[in-house]
């Protein structure tokens, strides 16, 4: 990502500062407008892997939840088998 980054300010300098010869605006425009067709590109998979991680962080607390229903379900068996037995 950062090297994006960098691509795009060395880019972005180099147009500026040519000194009277000046690169030609749309080879300027069209590198910048494929630097941020890439950046959205980079910052929507972040944000899918973002969610995707967020959908498995619940379903793994969900599992948990599940887990200590049972377990306390079962405690509360053999308690109540304890208590019978005496």
């Amino acid at each position: 990502m950062r090297a994006h980054i960098l691509a795009a300010a060395m880019l972005l300098a180099g147009c500026a500062s040519l000194p009277g010869a000046r690169a030609p605006v749309d080879e300027c425009k069209a590198e910048v407008a494929r630097l941020n067709e890439q950046l959205a590109a980079e910052a929507a998979e972040r944000q899918r892997i973002a969610r995707a991680a967020a959908r498995r962080e619940e379903t793994l607390r969900r599992q948990l939840d599940a887990m200590k229903s049972i377990e306390r379900g079962i405690l509360e068996r053999e308690d109540r088998m304890r208590t019978e037995a005496r």
